[in-house]
């Protein structure tokens, strides 16, 4: 099945063409950020023409308690910065050799798509060096995100959105959308911080002189001009990118696209960002807890436990809805645009107003108590984002209810088929949920787990069977025949099941 899938937008001329739009724009926004970062104004006696290739003075490198690999958090490696610009360049050469050679459409797709491999694939690395350098971290966060990505698999039984497509979300999400907003964000720092004179002091000599702690405490306030500026750069950037990442995953159009669709993806991507972003916390903060006065457990308790559907996922959830939507709206460009301005402007929001919130709070309540660490801290940090949250949840429900009639039209139409897959007698069991739960729950309290276990799996086909109906695509088909055959199957197990 996803072979055909892949097929299908391999030689689909139109969506080649927006997935290369979506990476020139990308590059483009690259380049504009390098050549920004190039020409900006020096504070440091020895600042290297990139702000990326930054070192972090001798003094400050040698503190007790700071992470040898520090350094590489606050710069980008010098490897994937060079292979950010060997995929640039051989991705212009493989399209300008297309277009000279004139090749026939189908190779011309494969191109274009190893042209999109070498564009955005390299930001990719940036997320992985964290995966690997941070390992330990990354096996304690995987059940909690595992958990989530199966609950968005398993939320919605009808037309919903498959595996391989959940995955790419995720994994856009984990390496591009990361990838692209680290390498963003590192170079609009020095930038924005060279233009309003925010760098740090320093001695004539170039290194950090006095007391590391204190000049360490000196250098961040000295940041506070310009990390307001970088939250909201940060943002919408995020936004851009996982919007560009669910609008190339709506490209498998072999299911239902409405908002309900488009949540699962935006919410999928969001959930790969924050994967990655947990992973990194969790290290910073638990190397730096003496300085930033929290600590990794606390990072990984709001990040991975208590906050789990918020930050990036309710707001790429949010983000993606709002695209489904655009996508069937008579004014596309104001739906979309005030999808994006939502979810840049809730993630804004939820960095800084909570982070206020916490300063207005004072000494009221005393840090890192257990009242603090269990209830005041995730409050304060989710408190911006319930407005947010309670849009999604809203969307969510209306999603649900719309497809309502899509699924009794659809099952009916099964059912007049007479070819025994859904019959009279089931249809009104496979169109309400609540039916199709408590049909479950009363055949395993008569006939044990087993066949209520087969049961679910007969109504998953089922559904399954009835979203290829509600796509009126005649490559689906056979996919159609495959998936009814089964459902035969099914039944007689479970006829075996309960004589």
């Amino acid at each position: 099945m996803n072979g055909r899938v892949f097929q299908a937008l391999r030689d689909d001329q139109a969506a080649t063409a927006r997935a290369l739009l979506i990476a020139r724009c990308a590059i483009a926004l690259y380049l504009v950020e390098l050549v920004g970062n190039l020409t900006r104004p020096r504070l440091l006696p020895d600042e290297p023409a990139l702000s990326i290739f930054y070192k972090l003075p001798s003094d400050l490198a040698r503190m007790p308690g700071l992470p040898g690999s520090l350094d590489r958090l606050l710069s980008m490696p010098r490897a994937v910065f060079w292979s950010v610009l060997a995929g640039i360049v051989a991705g212009v050469l493989i399209q300008v050799y297309v277009a000279v050679t004139r090749q026939p459409d189908r190779r011309a797709a494969v191109l274009t798509w190893v042209t999109l491999g070498l564009l955005l694939l390299p930001f990719g690395l940036i997320p992985l060096m964290v995966l690997v350098e941070y390992f330990p971290v990354t096996l304690a966060c995987l059940p909690s995100t595992a958990f989530v990505l199966l609950l968005l698999r398993a939320g919605v039984r009808f037309a919903r959105v498959p595996l391989a497509a959940l995955l790419a979300a995720f994994g856009w999400g984990a390496l591009i959308v990361f990838g692209l907003g680290r390498a963003y964000t590192g170079l609009a720092f020095a930038t924005i911080s060279g233009h309003l004179g925010g760098g740090p002091i320093v001695t004539p000599g170039g290194d950090i002189g006095g007391d590391p702690v204190a000049d360490l405490g000196q250098f961040t306030r000295n940041q506070f001009r310009t990390i307001d500026l970088v939250i909201v750069h940060l943002g919408v950037v995020n936004a851009l990118v996982i919007a560009a990442g669910v609008l190339l995953l709506l490209l498998f159009r072999y299911r239902v696209t409405d908002a309900v669709t488009g949540l699962t993806l935006g919410a999928a991507v969001g959930l790969g960002y924050s994967f990655v972003e947990s992973i990194l916390f969790i290290k910073i903060y638990g190397s730096l807890g003496s300085f930033f006065g929290t600590t990794g457990g606390f990072e990984y308790w709001i990040r991975q436990s208590i906050g789990l559907l918020g930050g990036q996922v309710a707001f790429g959830a949010l983000l993606g809805a709002g695209l489904a939507l655009a996508a069937r709206a008579r004014r596309r460009t104001a739906v979309a645009a005030a999808a994006l301005v939502a979810s840049a402007g809730g993630a804004t929001a939820a960095e800084t107003l909570s982070g206020w919130l916490s300063s207005r709070l004072g000494g009221r309540v005393e840090t890192g108590s257990t009242l603090d660490t269990l209830a005041v801290s995730p409050l304060l940090w989710l408190l911006p984002q319930l407005p947010f949250i309670a849009l999604v949840v809203v969307l969510l429900v209306l999603g649900m209810r719309g497809r309502g009639p899509v699924l009794r039209a659809a099952t009916a139409a099964e059912a007049a088929t007479g070819l025994q897959a859904v019959t009279r007698a089931e249809e009104p069991v496979l169109v309400s949920p609540a039916l199709r739960f408590w049909t479950v729950v009363r055949t395993g309290r008569r006939y044990g787990r087993r066949a209520a276990l087969r049961l679910h799996r007969l109504q998953t086909a089922q559904l399954e069977l009835i979203s290829r109906r509600v796509q009126e695509d005649p490559d689906l088909e056979p996919q159609g025949d495959e998936l009814r055959a089964r459902v035969l199957r099914l039944k007689g197990i479970r006829a075996e099941a309960g004589s």
